[in-house]
């Protein structure tokens, strides 16, 4: 009699294991599918925002070439980090975060800079990092 209520109560456990288990997994795949998808806009993002503004800054390299020429070095870098960026992200590479903060803070300093600039390519290029950093931050 005490072995068929050892099997009894281990079946029961068994059970209620197997049915714990499988409602945690389920709920687990429930939040995590939520937060991946999340994760995958953030990503998706970021990668169309660094593209805009790798254009943006193209734009204004053009534009402050003759009269700023350090306004156009710095853009010309935060067009290839953001080109970069983008790219890797679309790639799904293991190493888009670590070159997300560089191109978030390559960004933060171009848009730093062209914030001082008078021309409206400066203005908008401004703007345009100031989002991308944002999107990069929010990748992450």
């Amino acid at each position: 009699m005490k072995t068929s209520m050892t099997q009894n109560v281990s079946g029961l456990s068994r059970r209620g294991l197997l049915v714990g288990s499988l409602c945690a997994a389920g709920f687990g795949y429930v939040l995590s599918s939520g937060l991946l998808a999340e994760d995958k806009k953030a990503k998706v993002d970021c990668s169309k925002k660094c593209r805009e503004c790798a254009v943006t800054c193209k734009n204004c390299i053009t534009c402050c070439k003759e009269d700023r020429p350090d306004c156009a070095k710095l853009c010309e870098a935060c067009h290839h980090m953001c080109l970069t960026c983008a790219s890797l992200h679309e790639q799904k590479s293991a190493l888009a975060a670590e070159v997300c903060v560089l191109c978030e803070k390559l960004c933060r300093e171009c848009a730093a800079l062209c914030d001082k600039g008078t021309k409206d390519c400066c203005k908008e290029c401004a703007k345009m990092c100031r989002e991308c950093a944002d999107a990069c931050k929010a990748s992450r």
